[in-house]
């Protein structure tokens, strides 16, 4: 299962708005785990002084509150999706927007992020300078305290770092783009951000949304550099078998173009005998109507089949919707919501759950 909520920082931080969620995992044997979106600025307020006191917290519930123990995924929440405000420090700590060592950022005063603006305040999708050495220096450290604290325990499954479309959308393709961007610039820090995860994670698996950089010639290098460093492809976009049989894979995310052998900008071909997919299914693709013209929203079988077939998905990241969800206001088709969505799951499970022989 997948939340739906994100952990942000909070003056007044909770795990109850994952609780509901979470819950909905009781008796329900054939779903192993749950992946969690976490915030930097929710687990680093102050430099160098790190709180994991609520994914403590998700462990603890996961191992011991249900039937049977379930598995956690540590998913690291890149980006806002809102206006970044003064004193906001719910994804990036304020340590970081207040130091001019972290770079310049579109409004005057604030350092180590770019993205859209207007007014002298971050106004749309933003995300931290992680192509900045510096700014990558501190989430690194945060990723080996985060190693250090949770690669002993065998029921956190995997550290999971976000879409690296997100840095490219909002520093490279904002009007204006950041001078200091470059897809070579972010693509040598977030090898070293990967480096650097499976050093601090040994015994656990490291994965990254490769979905597509600026030029998809970065997204071809970073796919097949991933397949020799022990890094799990994923996407946050995962499409019915049914759309991907009557449109073929142009619509797919870049990383997974190359992953299946078919990117047209090049590489070594066919991957999936040598690495497994870790696939995000995501609310659009469940519910949204907006995917009417592939087909979608797709039935979660539908899906299935998709990650048996095409994606050869060791693990799959579903969106739990409540009885009676609506969808950007439509109401979320029956066969989404959870309690029939697992059932299906149950009847119909991955195949391709054999680990590749570079892992631990």
């Amino acid at each position: 299962m997948a939340s739906y909520a994100k952990i942000l920082g909070s003056s007044t931080p909770s795990l109850a708005p994952l609780q509901p969620e979470m819950d909905d995992l009781n008796n329900q044997d054939s779903i192993v785990g749950y992946r969690i979106w976490i915030s930097w600025g929710a687990m680093e307020q102050t430099q160098g002084s790190y709180d994991f006191s609520l994914l403590d917290a998700a462990l603890t519930r996961l191992k011991t509150a249900y039937n049977k123990p379930k598995h956690l995924i540590i998913g690291l929440w890149m980006y806002g999706q809102q206006g970044l405000n003064n004193q906001d420090w719910r994804v990036l700590p304020l340590y970081i927007q207040q130091n001019p060592k972290y770079g310049a950022s579109p409004v005057a005063g604030s350092y180590g992020w770019w993205g859209v603006s207007s007014n002298g305040r971050s106004t749309g999708q933003w995300a931290p300078s992680f192509y900045n050495p510096a700014v990558m220096d501190r989430f690194i450290a945060l990723v080996q305290a985060l190693g250090n604290h949770f690669d002993s325990d065998p029921y956190v499954e995997g550290l999971y770092i976000q879409e690296d479309s997100a840095i490219a959308e909002a520093a490279g393709n904002s009007s204006p783009a950041d001078p200091n961007y470059s897809d070579q610039a972010w693509l040598t820090q977030l090898e070293r951000l990967l480096t650097a995860s499976t050093a601090a994670f040994p015994h656990t698996s490291v994965l990254e949304a490769n979905t597509w950089f600026v030029r998809p010639d970065a997204t071809v290098a970073l796919q097949e550099w991933m397949l020799s460093n022990r890094i799990a492809p994923s996407a946050q976009d995962t499409w019915g078998q049914s759309a991907i049989n009557t449109y073929g894979t142009s619509h797919l995310a870049d990383g997974m173009q190359v992953m299946l052998g078919t990117n047209a900008a090049g590489g070594i071909g066919d991957l999936r005998p040598k690495t497994r997919a870790m696939m995000d299914v995501e609310s659009d693709e469940l519910a949204s109507p907006r995917l009417t013209s592939y087909g979608g929203p797709w039935t979660p079988l539908d899906i299935l089949n998709a990650l048996n077939q095409t994606y050869w998905a060791s693990h799959a990241f579903w969106t739990r919707f409540a009885p009676g969800a609506t969808y950007n206001g439509v109401p979320v088709p029956t066969a989404s919501i959870w309690s029939n969505m697992a059932a299906t799951l149950s009847k119909n499970p991955l195949i391709h759950t054999d680990y590749p022989p570079n892992y631990p």
